[in-house]
């Protein structure tokens, strides 16, 4: 199951809200996904969804209206080959009184279905319906290596968008704005704020599903992040290393290491001895110890006597 369908599912079973909240969920809803059609002289609003527990949602959010009876149908796209569920509104009074109820219209005047915004909800609980509505209306989440955190929802238009950010930003959140193939969009790109969003929604369990894959990502860089600097002076060490045994084989053949001061024989045997160790672990083996740039110094002498020597028989 895709995280997508993961969030739209767990809101679906979300407890029903206030009767203020239902209907500003259920306004989401209709005015992003909702259109007219007139058969057999008979009105019809129609919703369309693309999963059936949205739509069962949405068939409750519309009873609690005081809508009769709408009716689920599911339909299969020919284009994309996915099932769509269209929930319907037959009669004009039905459409009409619910219009009326979400205050999309006035009583009495020509029966129209508005495609734009008019306000932000003014009470939270209200804003956290709206913004719910939102993303079982045209919603979308995904987590991936390549493309990191995205949250995005799908808007009618620049204004509704505009909408939807305003609402966001009662929340000290700033999603971005930007349009993709004639729609209009809103996007988070980072998990803090996807966190958020989820949060205000009560989508709690993807939520602690997230929280958890955070957490794992953050520990597997910072276990990559350890293991390339290990690798990394452990490739520093064995190359110090190897250029010091090339060192003390150039002063053996020149001088020999019997011929060294006690600290400078004592050196080359222990590197000798120890050639994958690091400087510090040779000088823990001097009694008494040596500090890593006292050993780093007498490595420095012998190199020195292998330029002094080779510049004296020159």
């Amino acid at each position: 199951m895709s995280l997508t369908r993961q969030v739209k599912q767990e809101l679906a079973r979300s407890e029903e809200s206030l009767a203020c909240c239902s209907s500003w969920e259920l306004k989401a809803l209709m005015l992003r996904n909702g259109y007219y059609t007139i058969r057999h002289n008979t009105r019809i609003l129609s919703i369309a969804v693309d999963d059936y527990a949205v739509a069962r949602r949405l068939f409750s959010l519309l009873r609690l209206a005081g809508v009769a009876s709408p009716v689920i149908l599911k339909q299969q796209e020919k284009r994309f080959h996915k099932s769509q569920f269209i929930v319907r509104v037959y009669g004009y009074e039905q459409v009409d009184a619910l219009l009326i109820y979400l205050d999309l219209k006035e009583a009495g005047r020509q029966l129209t279905l508005p495609r734009l915004f008019t306000a932000v909800p003014r009470r939270t609980c209200c804003r956290r319906a709206f913004l719910r509505g939102a993303f079982l209306a045209g919603g979308s989440i995904s987590i991936s290596r390549r493309s990191g955190y995205h949250l995005e929802l799908n808007c009618n238009n620049y204004d509704d968008a505009q909408v939807y950010q305003k609402t966001l930003q009662s929340y000290n959140l700033e999603p971005l704005i930007r349009k993709r193939n004639g729609s209009v969009y809103i996007y988070f790109k980072n998990a803090e704020a996807m966190a958020d969003y989820l949060r205000i929604i009560g989508a709690g369990s993807t939520l602690l599903q997230l929280e958890s894959m955070r957490v794992v990502k953050s520990m597997r860089n910072q276990v990559n992040r350890l293991v390339n600097f290990e690798t990394a002076n452990l490739e520093k060490v064995v190359a110090s290393a190897q250029q010091q045994l090339e060192i003390i084989a150039r002063v053996d053949n020149l001088i020999g290491l019997d011929n060294l001061t006690p600290a400078l024989r004592q050196a080359a045997y222990l590197r000798k001895s120890f050639p994958e160790a690091s400087l510090k672990e040779l000088g823990e083996m001097i009694e008494p110890p040596v500090g890593k740039s006292g050993m780093s110094h007498r490595f420095k002498q012998l190199e020195k006597i292998v330029f002094k020597t080779n510049s004296a028989h020159s």
